[in-house]
C-alpha cells in the first residue's frame, strides 16, 4: 500500500475556522459545525428514521447498519452521527462507520479542530485517546461497549475503497471542495462506492458540483439538487438505484437460528475468536480433545509477536500489523503493556537495506525505526554487534497466561477432555458427535480451530498441512545478566524472571520428543546472532549447553504459503460437481459449507493469527464489514487453494 501522508499542521483563518493548508479549504465553518454534520449528513440520509423502523428479531445477534464516509477530517460527522445513534437506535443494531482518510491529522490538531467546532467534549477525548498511529490499513475503534464501531481507513480513497468488503446503509461524502480535491470525487471513485452500496442506500454531500452529479449518476445513483445548509445554495443527495448491475449486489446480513457458535481446539486460535464471538454477543460453546486448554503447540512459556515487514508492504506485513491491532483490541485490564521487540540485523549490507526500506514505508516512529548498535545495546541491556529494527509496540508473553484470559468470560463455556469425531448439519446448524456417536454440542455456527484436524472435520484437502516441530531452551540467567527484552534474528531470546528462553526450532515433523540436538541448535544460533565478530560463537554456545535446558516441545502445524486459514469453510463436494464453471469463471463464488469458519494454520505467528481470527471470523458470521481489506481476506481464506487444486484437476 502506499505510505500515508498525515496532514500538515492546521492553521486558522481570521473567523477562526480551521483551514487545510494541503487543500487550502476549511475543515467547516466556525459556527454552526455540528449543526451542518447534523443536517446535511444524519438527517440528509434520514438516519434516525431508518435506525427506529429497524428491530433485530430474537436471535441474540446484533445486526449490523453500516455508514460508509469519504473524508473523514476531524471526526465531527461520526461524532454528531454517534450521538444521533443513542437517541435513536433500538436494541439489536450495532453501528458500523467505515469511513476513509488520506491524510490524518495528528492528535494535537485533532483537539484544536474539535474545540474550534465545538465538538461534544467527551466523545471527541475519546476519539482522540484511541486515535491510531498513521499507517495504511483499517484501525477498528470501538465506543458504547462495541455498539459503535468506527472504522477509520487510512489511504487513497478510490483504492482503499476498492479494497473494502462491506455493505453500505447510508454514504457521507464529504472531502475537501471538488476543484481543489478532485480525485475523491471522480468516476472511478463513485464506482467503487457503488460496489458497496446495497440497493436503496442514500448519500448525501454538502456539495452541487456538476461534474459530481455526473459521477454519481454514472456509477448508478439517482441524483437531486436540494436547498444547500448554511448559506450554500445548493447540495446533492439521492439513492443507489442502477438501471443495471455489472457486480452482484452486496449480501444481506445472514440469519442464525441462535446466537450459539461452537468453536473446535482451546488453543490460542480457540480462545481467541471465543473471545471474539463473545464480545459480539454470542454465546460460545469451546471443546478441547486435550485435558486442558492450550495443551498442544499454544503450551510454549512465552510466544512473541513476530511482525513482518517488506519494502514493498506486501501482503504478510500488513495482515501481521492487522494481527498486532487485533491484539490491541483484545486487551484487557490484566494484559500487561508491551515491552518491545529487537530485530538485529544480519550484517551491515542489510542493516543499510532496513534503513532504506523504512524510509519508503514511512511508518511512525512509535510502530517501527532502525536504531543503531549502540541504541540497540541500551534497549537489550546487552551488548550487540549490530544495529536493529525496534518494534516498540511488540508484545512477548505466556501464551497460556492468554488463553486464560481469553476464555474467563461469562459467555464462554470450555469442555476438555473431548474430542469431536465428527459434525453433523441439522436444523439448528451443526451438531457435534464424539467417539460413540452421543451429541457433544450443538450450536448454529461452528469453528474449527483445531490446527490439523480441521481439514478432516471439514472435509477439506485442497489445504495441504505441514507439521513443523518447534522446540525451545531454558538458559541459566548469568548467561546473559542484563538481557531485559526479546531479541530475534538467526533465533530469538527473551527473558523470562530467573532465566532466558531460547528458541526455538521451526523445522519439518511431527516428533514431540525432546531432542539435543534441537537444544544445541537453539544455542548455536543464539550465539552467532550476539557475536561481533561471529569467531568463538561455538565455544560459548558449548559453555551455554552447561547451563542450559529443554523448555518446550511441540508441533506447529503450517499451510504451503505459512498463512493462515481464517474463514468461511470450502464445500469441495459441491465445488467438484461444479467445477467446470468455477474453473472457467474466476467471479463465481467458491461454494462454502453453511455457517463452517475455521481458523487454523498458524505456523510460528500463534498469537498474531489468533488475534486477527477474533476480529475477522464474528465480521464474516454477522455480515459486518470486514475489518481487512479483501484481498486480505483472499489471502487468508480456507478456500484459496481449491480453485487452483480445481483447475489442475481438470487439466490433467
Amino acid at each position: 500500500m502506499d505510505p500515508i501522508e498525515p496532514h500538515p499542521p492546521i492553521v486558522f483563518d481570521e473567523s477562526g475556522a480551521p483551514v487545510s493548508v494541503r487543500y487550502g479549504d476549511v475543515f467547516r465553518s466556525r459556527g454552526g459545525a455540528r449543526a451542518e454534520a447534523r443536517a446535511v449528513f444524519v438527517e440528509g440520509c434520514g438516519l434516525p428514521q431508518r435506525w427506529r423502523a429497524l428491530h433485530r428479531p430474537g436471535s441474540g445477534v446484533a445486526r449490523p447498519f453500516a455508514v460508509l464516509e469519504l473524508g473523514f477530517g476531524a471526526g465531527l460527522n461520526f461524532l454528531e452521527t454517534l450521538a444521533a445513534w443513542r437517541d435513536a437506535a433500538p436494541a439489536g443494531l450495532r453501528l458500523h462507520f467505515v469511513s476513509i482518510e488520506a491524510h490524518p491529522l495528528a492528535r494535537t490538531d485533532l483537539a484544536r479542530v474539535h474545540e474550534a467546532l465545538g465538538a461534544d467534549v467527551a466523545d471527541a477525548a475519546r476519539l482522540r485517546a484511541r486515535w491510531p498511529l498513521a499507517l495504511p490499513g483499517m484501525h477498528p475503534i470501538e465506543f458504547d461497549d462495541g455498539k459503535v464501531v468506527l472504522h477509520l481507513c487510512l489511504g487513497d480513497a478510490s483504492r482503499m475503497a476498492a479494497r473494502l468488503r462491506m455493505a453500505a446503509d447510508a454514504i457521507f461524502l464529504d472531502g475537501f471542495a471538488p476543484e481543489r480535491n478532485p480525485a475523491m470525487w471522480d468516476e472511478a471513485t463513485m464506482r467503487a462506492i457503488a460496489r458497496l452500496a446495497r440497493p436503496g442506500a442514500p448519500f448525501s454531500t454538502w456539495t452541487a458540483a456538476s461534474h459530481v452529479r455526473d459521477a454519481l449518476v454514472a456509477a448508478g445513483f439517482e441524483v437531486e439538487r436540494i436547498a444547500g445548509h448554511g448559506g450554500k445554495r445548493h447540495r446533492l443527495r439521492g439513492r443507489y438505484a442502477p438501471r443495471w448491475r455489472s457486480f452482484p449486489a452486496p449480501s444481506a446480513p445472514p440469519e442464525w437460528p441462535s446466537n450459539d457458535v461452537l468453536v473446535v481446539g482451546a488453543g490460542l486460535a480457540g480462545a481467541a475468536t471465543a473471545a471474539g464471538f463473545a464480545r459480539r454477543g454470542w454465546k460460545v460453546q469451546v471443546v478441547e480433545a486435550q485435558p486442558l486448554a492450550a495443551a498442544g503447540g499454544s503450551g510454549q512459556p512465552l510466544a512473541a509477536d513476530h511482525l513482518h515487514l517488506s519494502s514493498d508492504d506486501n501482503v504478510l506485513a500488513r495482515l501481521t500489523r492487522a494481527g498486532l491491532s487485533a491484539r490491541d483490541w483484545l486487551a484487557d485490564d490484566a494484559t500487561p503493556a508491551p515491552d518491545g521487540k529487537l530485530v538485529l540485523d544480519a550484517d551491515d549490507e542489510q542493516s543499510q537495506k532496513r534503513i532504506a526500506m523504512l524510509k519508503a514505508l514511512r511508518f511512525p516512529a512509535e510502530f517501527v525505526r532502525h536504531v543503531d548498535g549502540t541504541e540497540a545495546s541500551e534497549l537489550a541491556g546487552i551488548m550487540l554487534p549490530r544495529g536493529a529494527l525496534w518494534l516498540p509496540r511488540a508484545h512477548v508473553e505466556d501464551p497460556r497466561a492468554l488463553v486464560r484470559r481469553w476464555l474467563a468470560c461469562d459467555a464462554i463455556a470450555l469442555r476438555t477432555g473431548t474430542r469431536v469425531e465428527r459434525l453433523e448439519p441439522d436444523d439448528r446448524g451443526w451438531r457435534a458427535l464424539g467417539a460413540g456417536g452421543g451429541t457433544i454440542a450443538r450450536a448454529a455456527i461452528v469453528v474449527l480451530a483445531n490446527a490439523a484436524d480441521a481439514t478432516r472435520l471439514g472435509a477439506t484437502s485442497s489445504i495441504r498441512m505441514r507439521a513443523m516441530h518447534g522446540q525451545s531452551t531454558w538458559l541459566a540467567r548469568e548467561c546473559l545478566p542484563g538481557l531485559r527484552r526479546a531479541v530475534s534474528g538467526l533465533a530469538w531470546a527473551a527473558p523470562a524472571e530467573d532465566r532466558i528462553l531460547v528458541g526455538a526450532t521451526f523445522e519439518a515433523g511431527d516428533c514431540v520428543e525432546f531432542t539435543a540436538q534441537a537444544d544445541a541448535s537453539n544455542l548455536r544460533r543464539l550465539a552467532r546472532m550476539l557475536a561481533a565478530p561471529p569467531t568463538g560463537a561455538l565455544a560459548r554456545a558449548d559453555d551455554w549447553a552447561r547451563a542450559a535446558r529443554s523448555a518446550s516441545v511441540g508441533v506447529r502445524w503450517s499451510s504451503a504459503d505459512r498463512i493462515a486459514s481464517i474463514g468461511a469453510m470450502p464445500d469441495e463436494a459441491n465445488a467438484g460437481i461444479d467445477a467446470e464453471r468455477l474453473v472457467h469463471d474466476a467471479r463465481r463464488p467458491l461454494p462454502r459449507m453453511p455457517g463452517m469458519y475455521g481458523a487454523f494454520g498458524f505456523g510460528a505467528r500463534g498469537v498474531l493469527w489468533a488475534c486477527l481470527a477474533a476480529r475477522c471470523l464474528p465480521a464474516l458470521a454477522d455480515g459486518s464489514p470486514a475489518p481487512i481489506e479483501a484481498d486480505l481476506l483472499r489471502a487468508i481464506d480456507p478456500a484459496r487453494f481449491l480453485r487452483r487444486n480445481l483447475r489442475q484437476g481438470r487439466e490433467r
